[in-house]
Order: structure tokens, then sequence, then C-alpha cells
């Protein structure tokens, strides 16, 4: 049976013209983890903000988006191990696994287990970061920053977008965050 974990908190939707889903990614994975309040989020945020803009960033991002690296300083150097404790990007400088050995990973990590969530990369149809509630064989469900709610499993692929397998999950641009 499959019971759907949700935070009771609506996710923080980003603006239609710029390119900050990693950032809302970031901000919506630890408000789902910690269960964070309005004021810790709205800090949280700001906090990345102040970050991107003294390392003269923010212009570039809020323009072009966040890449894999510039997610990894944001992670560490302004969440902190105080936030989310425990990062791990299991398929990073792996070659890209298939689907079903990729998929059960995410599913074995989320397993139900309070406190965790996975920000994953996707391109194809999206060019996006989003965070993953939950994973049942058959989709994925987001807590998103643009309001998507699910990807079908039978639109995804972890190798080239197709017209049928639109969602191109990027394995090695997958983080999973939890709180222990």
């Amino acid at each position: 049976m499959y019971i759907r974990q949700t935070s009771g908190f609506p996710p923080f939707q980003q603006g239609g013209l710029d390119s900050l889903c990693g950032l809302y990614s970031i901000v919506n994975a630890e408000r789902f983890i910690n269960r964070s309040s309005d004021e810790n989020v709205q800090q949280l945020f700001n906090g990345i903000v102040h970050y991107l803009a003294r390392k003269r960033l923010l212009a570039k991002l809020l323009i072009g988006g966040v890449i894999h690296t510039q997610m990894l300083l944001i992670l560490d150097r302004v969440v902190g191990r105080e936030r989310i404790p425990n990062v791990q990007i299991p398929w990073r400088g792996v070659p890209n696994p298939d689907l079903t050995t990729f998929w059960k990973s995410m599913q074995n990590f989320l397993d139900g287990t309070p406190g965790r969530a996975i920000i994953l990369g996707i391109n194809g149809f999206h060019d996006h970061w989003t965070v993953i509630e939950t994973i049942t064989n058959r989709s994925i469900h987001l807590y998103d920053s643009s309001l998507i709610k699910r990807l079908p499993r039978s639109s995804c692929t972890t190798v080239y977008a197709t017209w049928k397998r639109k969602h191109l999950l990027l394995p090695a641009q997958t983080y999973f965050l939890s709180n222990n």
C-alpha cells in the first residue's frame, strides 16, 4: 500500500521569468526535510542570495540557472551541516545507470523514512531542478517550485530524451538529502 508523505506546507514557487529552480529546490528540500517555518526558509533563501551576490554569481544564476558545481557550493557553504547534515551524490562520477537501477536506488533511499528528500536534476521536456517527495514503482511525486506534481516512469529515461520518454533524469546531478 502506498502512503504519500506530505509536509503540510505548500512548496514555494519560483517566478515565471527567473532560472532559480535550483535555489528553490534547495529551499524546498530543506523545508520538506525539516518542516521549517516560513521565517526560517526566508532566512535560508536570503543567505543563499547574499552568498551568490558576494561571489558575483547572482545575475548569472538568475538568468542562466544553477549548475551542478554551484549547487554543491551552495549546499556546502550556505545550507551547511546544521540544516541538512547528510548530503550524498551516489551517482557522481559513475556512468549513467539504467532507469530501473536508478529508480530503485531512489526508492531505497526514500523508503518512507521521515526527514529525507532527493533533489533531482532533469533535462528534456524540462531543464529543471526539483525535489522528490516520494517515488512509487510507477511515478515520482514532486515538491516542486513550478508546481509539477509528478513524473510518470513511462515518460522517464536516464539515457536520452525522446518524444515518448521526454524526462531525462540526471543521476550524477541527483542529491540524496537527510537530516539524520
